[in-house]
């Protein structure tokens, strides 16, 4: 019998509720309401707290989930990819280092087309060894095949894990989720997270029921064995096929969820203060982004002309509608938290090569802030803008 055949459940809420939180314990609650049936655990800060939380649900009697306590991040993929092939719904938290240690079972869950969910507390690499915000971690791993959710704040955080579920879960998908978040400025930070009743996001989030196939030991398969290099490259085309595919489901179960919950922190990106006049564009990201919703009512009452773009979904790129929005654009600022060594900051590269297939040739100015979680406030990053346009004169 799999674990999906005797799925243990786990006791929810009957009332929507608004519970005071940490990030980490916003995607431990979802996790939670999601009924997460395997829980792969293995503690890094600053992510410890996520699956110390959920340790504390199994062990209330809450949370039904099956809890494995692993000897390291690497076997932690490993369980993940066992559970998850059998048809379970299944969730881990790491950071950094353990998600770099992980990172040959996270792509081989891609290749394998298996949708589990993971909370990344995004910290920066040593050395010199830091515990603050850093998104190369994830962002490193942004050609394995997994979705990537960029968060700005706690609700998000919640509303992320459970969507993360629905779109990874759906048949024309079946690839895992990194749902990320910036170490201590939202994992350790209490924000108000609002919650639905139970019943509702039952309602919402079905049972997990793979179309494709499940691990039984009563019905043994063979899958993932050697491939001919024919039907290898099918394999990986479908990867791809499947990830453009995940763009407008992911616009579908947004709007589904706005739609039951009230709740909307936009799908592929979220805007702020930009129209169809707008010249000057701000491209951040993260908990960054929200800080800089400020940057952009300052620079306004100054008169300039400026809105911004929050990257929310890294993959798949949403390089279509960053064409779309940047049609009349004069200038692109750039303030992002993940350097690629050698170029450009990550989000950048990637955003000028989908306008490269455009129409729009905005004049680029880049800016690699926020490294091991300092502080980008609104007044400085401003100021860093006021600065860009100055050279234009």
């Amino acid at each position: 019998m799999t674990v999906s055949d005797n799925r243990p459940k786990s006791l929810g809420h009957d009332e929507p509720k608004t519970l005071i939180i940490s990030g980490n314990h916003a995607a431990a609650y979802a996790a939670k309401m999601a009924r997460v049936e395997v829980v792969a655990a293995y503690p890094i800060t600053p992510s410890t707290g996520c699956i110390e939380k959920i340790s504390d649900f199994v062990d209330g009697g809450t949370m039904g989930a099956h809890y494995i306590k692993v000897e390291s991040e690497h076997s932690a993929a490993g369980a993940l990819i066992g559970a998850s092939a059998t048809g379970a719904r299944t969730f881990s938290s790491t950071s950094a280092h353990g998600l770099l240690y992980m990172a040959e079972l996270v792509w081989w869950a891609a290749l394998a087309r298996l949708p589990a969910v993971m909370s990344i507390v995004n910290r920066e690499l040593a050395p010199a060894w830091s515990i603050w915000a850093q998104t190369q971690d994830s962002m490193g791993l942004r050609d394995s095949g997994c979705l990537q959710y960029y968060c700005k704040n706690n609700q998000e955080v919640f509303d992320s894990v459970i969507m993360a579920y629905k779109i990874s879960e759906h048949e024309h998908v079946y690839m895992p989720s990194l749902v990320c978040q910036d170490a201590f400025i939202l994992s350790h930070t209490n924000a108000p997270v609002d919650m639905p009743a139970q019943k509702d996001l039952d309602d919402f989030l079905p049972a997990y029921d793979p179309k494709h196939f499940k691990l039984d030991p009563k019905d043994p398969i063979t899958h993932s064995s050697l491939a001919y290099p024919k039907h290898y490259r099918q394999k990986r085309l479908n990867i791809m096929e499947s990830t453009h595919r995940a763009k407008q489901i992911i616009k579908d179960v947004c709007a589904d969820y706005k739609k039951r919950f009230g709740k909307f922190h936009g799908d592929l990106l979220e805007t702020y203060g930009l129209d169809k006049k707008t010249k000057h564009l701000i491209i951040s990201h993260s908990s960054i982004a929200e800080e800089i919703e400020v940057s952009v009512d300052m620079l306004k009452d100054k008169g300039f002309d400026v809105g911004l773009i929050r990257l929310r979904v890294l993959r798949p790129f949403p390089d279509g509608e960053l064409r779309e929005l940047c049609k009349n654009i004069e200038t692109i600022h750039f303030i992002e938290r993940a350097p690629s060594y050698g170029y450009k900051g990550i989000i950048a590269i990637d955003t000028m090569a989908a306008l490269f297939e455009g129409d729009a040739r905005p004049k680029a100015f880049h800016h690699i802030e926020g490294l091991s979680g300092m502080d980008v406030t609104a007044e400085y990053a401003a100021d860093l803008i006021e600065k860009d346009l100055e050279t234009l004169k």
